[in-house]
């Protein structure tokens, strides 16, 4: 019987790369750290945008969801250039942006301001970040490739944890305006300071890239006519549908039904502390049982978390919640490098992983904006926890039939076996 993972083999791609490729891992964390924090601090900024702004839910979610729909698009082409002209000149570039996206947005005073600051300038300056950096980590590690990439992954979690409530309570010391300015000088600098670490590993040419797998890589075109590739971007599009209906309304839910704002903001900071165990552990353990039954385990969990939701109202419950609803959303995060690097290699890694981006941002824009757009309709949540649980089982689906598929091509060069 073949291997399960022929991308991840027990030979690293270079002779050395314990050494510099452990400070790849560090400045990628601290890029994925700043990233994600910044993005889920937008739900400590909702309900004050909304309250200065006289906007309602569905217009403030409008615009987080069409600035992740911005982002996916703009990641293909960072993806690209990253692997046309190297990951550390693109990533100083959306470093700079998105100090600036940030900075701009501690000034408008329009609706179509903000689209422009956040919507378009920050979006774009993140859009490269996630699948930019896990290429670059996957090219520097075969063997512990799945560690790597949790530990880089649970920079997201780390960010999710500090940074959301750091935002909350910086805008209760000063306001919305000031915390956007002083968020965005620091951002900044540190996305551009990690980038300048970013090196390609010796060695890359596509040559090596295939000798560094037990299959070749893929070429780009042939990846993007993959049936495979659709399915596993509808996947993650569904699974990410529900992740964000919970991550931008979780706050607005809890203080909706009578939790203090300082309190509501320590739910997300639970599932971020909870989903970096989730991302450490989740790619050492698909290596173990296998990657469709680790996907199918985060898939219970968010279902769970989903069903679980509908009954919470104390404070005890919401960290319930809050801890069943980190592994899912920590894991997957972990898994989506993977899964793209074993069916298709490394080669043209960081394209591929905007592609991927592209859909999962579809699937949570819509689920963000839905959720809001329920809420206005029916004065309540619980329609949107439903599609999110529904969602869950669209994925289950999907997973069987990449399964079938990977029996399907076993005997070839390249897919997932059993």
């Amino acid at each position: 019987m073949m291997r399960e993972d022929p991308s991840l083999p027990e030979t690293v791609m270079n002779p050395n790369p314990s050494r510099y490729g452990w400070v790849i891992v560090t400045a990628c964390s601290l890029m994925i750290f700043v990233t994600y924090g910044l993005i889920y601090s937008y739900s400590v900024f909702f309900k004050p945008l909304a309250e200065y702004f006289l906007w309602d839910r569905a217009t403030v979610s409008l615009i987080y969801s069409l600035s992740v729909i911005i982002r996916g698009a703009a990641a293909i082409g960072t993806g690209w250039l990253a692997d046309r002209y190297g990951a550390r000149k693109i990533m100083v570039i959306s470093g700079i942006l998105m100090g600036a996206g940030f900075l701009l947005s501690s000034h408008v005073s329009a609706l179509w301001h903000f689209f422009i600051a956040y919507g378009i300038i920050e979006s774009i300056g993140m859009s490269g970040v996630f699948g930019v950096v896990t290429a670059t980590v996957s090219r520097w590690f075969t063997k512990n490739r799945g560690l790597a990439l949790g530990i880089v992954a649970s920079g997201s979690g780390l960010g999710t944890l500090l940074l959301v409530p750091g935002a909350e309570r910086l805008i209760n010391a000063v306001d919305w305006s000031q915390s956007f300015f002083i968020i965005g000088i620091a951002a900044g600098a540190l996305m551009v300071i990690a980038a300048l670490f970013l090196r390609e590993p010796p060695d890359t040419s596509p040559a090596n890239d295939i000798k560094q797998t037990q299959s070749e890589s893929i070429p780009l075109g042939e990846a993007i006519r993959d049936s495979r590739l659709l399915l596993i971007t509808v996947m993650f599009f569904l699974f990410f549908f529900g992740i964000q209906i919970v991550m931008v309304h979780l706050v607005n839910y809890a203080t909706d039904v009578g939790i203090q704002p300082l309190v509501a903001a320590t739910f997300i900071s639970v599932i971020g502390a909870v989903s970096i165990a989730s991302r450490l552990s989740i790619g050492v353990i698909a290596e173990k049982i296998g990657l469709y039954k680790s996907l199918v385990l985060l898939c219970i969990s968010l279902a769970a978390s989903f069903i679980l939701l509908i009954f919470t109202r104390s404070a005890w419950s919401f960290y319930l919640f809050a801890v069943v609803f980190g592994i899912p959303y920590g894991g997957e995060v972990t898994q989506i490098p993977l899964v793209v690097g074993r069916f298709f290699g490394t080669h043209a890694m960081a394209t591929l992983m905007g592609i991927t981006v592209f859909f999962i941002s579809l699937g949570g824009a819509l689920g963000s904006w839905l959720a809001g757009a329920i809420f206005d309709y029916t004065r309540s949540y619980n329609g949107a926890f439903i599609a999110g649980a529904a969602a869950v089982i669209g994925v289950l689906g999907i997973i069987w039939l990449l399964k079938k598929q990977g029996r399907q091509r076993a005997s070839g060069s390249t897919g997932i076996v059993d």
